[in-house]
């Protein structure tokens, strides 16, 4: 398996992996403030699951 190799990303997935980017940014950049702290599962866990399609078409597509 060829980890780095050129592919072209549909617009869906870079909308879902930039979402993705800006959610486990709000947890690491402001872990400290309140609201990223009581909501921090639930942010985690959207991050995941936006981060999942991207990943799994990245990996299950041959290159073009």
């Amino acid at each position: 398996m060829k980890l780095f190799r050129t592919k072209v990303w549909p617009w869906f997935d870079i909308a879902l992996l930039k979402w993705s980017s800006i959610l486990f940014g709000m947890i690491a950049g402001a872990y400290l403030a309140d609201f990223t702290k009581r909501y921090l599962l639930c942010i985690a866990a959207a991050a995941v699951l936006l981060a999942i399609r991207p990943a799994l078409s990245y990996f299950r597509n041959p290159p073009a």
